[in-house]
């Protein structure tokens, strides 16, 4: 077991807090007061340079082999976000855990080996409830324009915990029925900036995140790959989201998150 692997094993969280971890890309890792541990959107393998010759940008900060959590969450089925590398592992290795995803993600899953127990189907306005921790699909509109990888129940995550609200976006372009979830008051929100790949861009997100009011916003999305398109579209510098935020006298706090760096979480964020 690597170290982040054990720090998050080990992390003690107090009531009332959650704390996360950012495993770049789109991928989080949540653990409850209550030792509940999800993850979401994880991409710890290497299984997309065989499909698009992508390479990682750095190492996963957890081998597959490691990963342990009551849930695993996929917000849709592209492989950054259902990894093929990771979610067969854990399906052997956490028997007893949710795998939480959109329909069009279940052949995928179950043609991996997961069986249709393991499988909890989330769609728009839907909730799965994972011991403390409430997981609600919110809507999302990620048109990759990728033949073949049509993904329309792409979806989005509000996360509920002992009161906090933590919002995490997804793949999705601005689209106004987000803008709307202001009316669920989230804390946090976490958000795509890459801008490519039905994506919104860095300044699309800090408005997004102008609109939402959360306490906290974090850029989402940006670090990943070893390689990048370096097209006019791709904005994968979060200090262009944090600056956009800014003049747009956004309420909250922007935090650039740091590969494998816990934080923490709570109303007050």
């Amino acid at each position: 077991m690597n170290n982040l692997s054990q720090n998050i094993a080990g992390a003690k969280v107090a009531a009332g807090h959650v704390s996360c971890w950012w495993l770049g890309g789109s991928g989080f890792v949540f653990k409850t007061a209550k030792g509940t541990v999800l993850y979401l959107d994880a991409y710890l393998s290497d299984a997309v340079k065989g499909i698009f010759g992508a390479d990682r940008a750095f190492t996963a900060p957890i081998d597959p082999q490691d990963a342990r959590a009551d849930a695993f969450i996929a917000t849709h089925w592209h492989e950054d976000h259902l990894d093929p590398g990771l979610i067969p592992i854990a399906a052997r290795n956490n028997p007893d855990a949710k795998f939480i995803m959109p329909p069009s993600a279940t052949a995928h899953a179950v043609s991996w080996g997961v069986t249709r127990t393991q499988i909890a189907p989330l769609q728009w306005g839907n909730t799965v409830q994972v011991a403390d921790v409430t997981v609600e699909a919110t809507p999302a509109r990620h048109e990759a324009n990728i033949p073949g990888w049509e993904v329309p129940d792409a979806m989005g995550v509000l996360l509920s915990i002992d009161g906090l609200t933590i919002y995490h976006c997804g793949d999705t372009e601005y689209d106004v029925r987000l803008r709307r979830l202001k009316a669920r008051h989230p804390d946090v929100a976490l958000l795509c900036i890459n801008g490519i790949t039905g994506n919104m861009d860095a300044h699309e997100a800090a408005l997004m995140a102008w609109h939402l009011g959360a306490s906290l916003v974090v850029p989402i999305h940006h670090y990943l790959w070893a390689v990048t398109t370096g097209t006019e579209e791709e904005t994968l510098n979060p200090e262009l989201f944090v600056s956009t935020y800014g003049r747009l006298v956004g309420a909250g706090k922007a935090l650039i998150p740091a590969i494998g760096e816990e934080i923490d979480l709570s109303r007050k964020s």
